[in-house]
């Protein structure tokens, strides 16, 4: 018999994923800590690395170059991945808070969220585009950039740093590389102090200056910038800069929920850390990167900085946790070599008193930057630590814990229930001229996430009676909960029990009961009741010749959660798949019979293929799918290809028969809280699209047709 995995002991929550937290994931996967649980949360499940962003902005790097993706990087690092954003501290009760869902408890909390351009005496900052959060900068980028395509273009840049000198550049040069010619642009640095990079040495400030003139980009120093309106920048001394845009790049703030957590902070609002970058007011928090302050020396607010906090961060996360060796002290470099670049393969390098340039320069900081990035790409495989727990009933929850999990939960009442949760078992009246509809579901969690897991469980059991038309009434949960002492066990059973209550209070099904315990992970299923008239209840038979087969959902989750559990699925991939499987099939099955479906499934472990199969051979018929307009989940199918594929997989291509599993392999992906699959009369066809895409499906296609062949054949069409 295998022994159980280490209980969880202490919980480590990171705050964001800066350039010290990619680091403290990649050593923990490297040497896990036993009944230590690392958890990440962050707004981003792509970290852009700052020293790349130029590069990216002038397009010499493609997004995924210059961005560490932190999927993967946490399966690899065996972390929960939560994607929202963190608003709040609640430090009394050691948890996190994020909008729209559950707090985070936590034992250590690590903060790396980095900071955002200050706006500090600056009217109508609003109108600025600040250079972070840099997804939101990109993605107003391009929206100027479809402008600045018809024609001049003027940009305003306040702060000459070196973020805002290097930015500035990059985008006059990816303008004058779409096309705008150079005499139609007009760019102009503006700052408060009397140089450019006044953080630097007198050779590279002067490096710099010439860079710019070259570059044709004009230098307003020693002046303040008072306002921003939609036409420009107002200087302090009443000048008006004229502008398309201007863009923020001034002195770093930190978020303001920081301050109001109670954490003791600068003048400035940043955390106030001690050489061990542990809190000076909470000894359960840490900090790096940007939010993090150093007394005395103020650091700038550089990446190369909170790159080099990321091992000290890392060890003494794991001294405090398992409350070993005294904490290790951050030395910051007293000079740090910069590579300061100024575009067309160019750049400054500065160290000290010291410059030079040339595009030997710009190589070395690629050669730098890419080197870099590999570090998070390139993750070995680690085992994990395991050791004995109890099984049996002995296994169960405490009822205690249950009881007071159950008083923080909203379950809603339900009319038809006579005895619900409490008792030995349920009580249910059944409504009158109706029959009972029953299904059940269960499986193991694909993510580490309790709460989301829990919402797109109870989505996927619901799947079963919309696909018959029935109206949800009860259900029983059944839960399994990784090992861990019972205040985390009853954290994790409130998280998961939130996301599904959400899921089936909006559907009116009322939870009367259920059954938990531990185990080696976690795991949810639900045994449903539900009722309909007999007569308008949907089956899989009934399907007719000349049937156009409407598909509601995107197939592809099988593969991407392979992928994922492997550590080899791109975050945005991740999130668009996590999206799909939330969405209810509820108003699509109302759809579908309001045009007249009268044979629908839903798709889930059997894939397109073997659900569609079942329906077939219920109905004696055949069926013709055209393999081009089936919709398919951004990643699923490269992964495929790329032999990334469900362990369900091979059986369910095993059962094809008359095509070649290969010619179309994601007909056979079995999926999660798959979509409707159903047979609507032709002539209704583009009425039922149209509805559904009002509903919110917007993928949802024909992907084929009923014939009338051997009963349950499927070809594949052009």
């Amino acid at each position: 018999m295998m022994p159980a995995p280490a209980p969880v002991r202490t919980d480590i929550l990171l705050v964001g994923g800066g350039h010290a937290h990619v680091e403290v994931l990649r050593r923990f996967g490297m040497a896990p800590v036993p009944g230590v649980r690392l958890t990440l949360a962050t707004r981003d499940l792509a970290t852009p690395y700052s020293g790349m962003l130029p590069g990216l902005v002038a397009g010499t790097y493609s997004h995924a170059e210059a961005h560490v993706d932190l999927a993967p990087l946490a399966v690899f690092a065996g972390a929960r991945l939560i994607h929202g954003a963190v608003t709040g501290l609640d430090l009394d009760r050691n948890e996190a808070l994020i909008d729209g869902r559950p707090p985070l408890a936590f034992d250590i909390v690590s903060l790396d969220i980095g900071s955002t351009p200050s706006a500090a005496g600056i009217q109508g900052a609003e109108h600025a585009l600040p250079v972070k959060p840099v997804d939101r900068f990109l993605e107003r980028w391009a929206e100027l950039e479809e402008r600045a395509a018809g024609g001049a273009f003027r940009l305003v840049t306040v702060g000459a740093g070196a973020g805002g000198v290097e930015l500035t550049m990059a985008l006059q040069r990816r303008l004058a590389e779409h096309g705008v010619a150079a005499d139609r642009l007009q760019f102009t640095v503006v700052s408060d102090m009397d140089e450019v990079l006044p953080a630097y040495g007198y050779a590279a400030r002067r490096q710099v200056a010439a860079a710019l003139r070259r570059s044709g980009i004009g230098q307003r120093t020693g002046v303040r910038v008072a306002a921003v309106e939609p036409d420009g920048a107002v200087m302090e001394t009443g000048e008006t800069l004229a502008a398309d845009a201007v863009v923020l790049a001034t002195p770093a703030a930190p978020a303001g929920w920081v301050a109001a957590s109670g954490l003791a902070g600068d003048a400035r609002g940043f955390v106030e850390v001690g050489a061990d970058l542990r809190s000076r007011s909470h000894e359960q928090v840490f900090a790096a990167g940007d939010i993090a302050a150093f007394g005395a020396r103020a650091l700038p607010k550089s990446g190369v900085f909170a790159v080099r906090q990321g091992p000290v961060l890392a060890e003494n996360l794991r001294r405090l946790a398992t409350g070993g060796e005294p904490l290790l002290s951050y030395r910051p470099q007293k000079r740090t070599l910069a590579l300061v670049s100024t575009g067309r393969g160019q750049a400054v390098a500065s160290w000290g008193p010291f410059a030079a340039a040339g595009g030997w320069a710009w190589r070395w900081k690629d050669r730098i930057d890419r080197r870099w990035m590999d570090r998070y790409r390139d993750l070995p495989a680690m085992g994990e630590a395991e050791e004995m727990r109890c099984g049996g009933c002995g296994a169960k929850l405490a009822a205690v814990l249950l009881e007071r999990v159950l008083a923080r939960l909203e379950v809603k009442a339900h009319a038809d229930v006579v005895v619900g949760l409490g008792d030995d078992a349920a009580v249910v009246r059944p409504p009158p001229g109706r029959v009972a509809v029953r299904t059940a579901d269960q499986f193991r969690a694909f993510i580490d996430d309790p709460y989301l897991f829990g919402r797109i469980a109870a989505n996927h059991a619901l799947g079963d009676l919309y696909a018959m038309g029935a109206e949800p009434q009860t259900a029983l949960a059944l839960a399994t909960l990784p090992l861990a002492p019972e205040e985390k066990l009853e954290r994790d059973l409130e998280s998961l029990m939130r996301g599904a209550l959400e899921v089936l209070n909006a559907a009116g099904c009322a939870l009367v009961g259920g059954h938990t315990a531990e185990g080696a992970e976690l795991s949810l299923g639900f045994a449903l009741d539900g009722h309909g008239q007999a007569e308008l209840l949907t089956g899989k038979g009934g399907l007719q010749e000349g049937d156009r087969l409407v598909l509601v959902k995107p197939l592809g989750t099988g593969a991407i959660l392979a992928a994922h559990m492997a550590g080899l699925c791109r975050g945005d991939w991740l999130e668009a798949a996590l999206a799909a499987m939330q969405q209810s099939n509820c108003e699509a099955g109302e759809v579908l019979r309001a045009h007249g479906a009268v044979a629908v499934t839903d798709v889930t472990g059997f894939g397109l293929a073997g659900h569609l199969a079942e329906m077939l051979r219920a109905s004696d018929r055949a069926a013709v799918l055209a393999p081009g307009d089936v919709p398919v989940l951004p990643g699923a199918r490269e992964l495929i290809a790329r032999g990334v594929r469900s362990t369900l997989h091979p059986a369910n291509e095993a059962a094809a028969e008359a095509f070649d599993p290969e010619a179309c392999p994601e007909l056979f992906d079995p999926q999660t809280a798959g979509g409707l699959l159903a047979g609507v009369p032709g002539d209704r066809t583009d009425a039922c699209l149209a509805a559904l895409a009002a509903a919110g499906y917007a993928q949802a296609a024909v992907v084929g047709e009923v014939t009338s062949g051997p009963p349950g054949e499927l070809t594949l069409g052009s």
